[in-house]
């Protein structure tokens, strides 16, 4: 016996890559079995609800993802680079679904934002924060900004020519966080 181990064949390159692609070809059926189209297909509308008339959305198209639709008030409101802000905007958008017991069709809007502009990072920056505030691995600071149900520009609560008939519960830089008032 030599002092030395045996080292493990090693295979050809050739027969690696033919193993490889096997296997890929294996879970692309999969998942495309999986994803296969029912026997009989909902008919597809032709009508299209167009965005600034550059971008084409089926008009049945329904977007009701209370993650989604959050990630889209965030995406849209949070104009400054804050992760807290991000945060209670997400929460105060949750909170409004919960209020109102629905989530509104946000199709348009995510089709809007998701073709204009649009910034990858600030988006999953948005997702994010609604996946932080949702699963409780982030709490919004301060606590007055948790009861908040809307998110309103400051302008259009402090400018008010008459009474509003909402509660400010807190202020992060332009944007007020409010509720309807009792």
């Amino acid at each position: 016996m030599s002092g030395t181990a045996a080292l493990p064949q090693r295979r050809p390159a050739v027969a690696v890559l033919r193993e490889a692609t096997r296997y890929l070809l294996a879970s692309l059926l999969l998942a495309l079995a999986g994803c296969a189209a029912p026997v009989h297909p909902e008919p597809v509308s032709s009508a299209v609800l167009a965005v600034d008339g550059e971008v084409a959305i089926p008009a049945d198209l329904i977007v009701t993802s209370p993650r989604i639709c959050a990630a889209l008030a965030v995406y849209d409101l949070a104009q400054h680079d804050d992760w807290g802000l991000r945060a209670t905007i997400a929460h105060t958008a949750l909170n409004g679904f919960r209020a109102a017991e629905r989530v509104p069709n946000c199709a348009a809007g995510v089709g809007a934002a998701l073709t204009r502009d649009f910034s990858p990072r600030r988006w999953q920056a948005a997702l994010d924060a609604v996946d932080a505030v949702t699963s409780g691995s982030y709490s919004v600071s301060p606590d007055a900004c948790t009861r908040a149900t809307a998110v309103a520009p400051l302008s259009s609560v402090v400018n008010a020519e008459t009474p509003s008939a909402a509660r400010v519960h807190c202020v992060i830089y332009d944007l007020a966080f409010v509720s309807a008032a009792p």
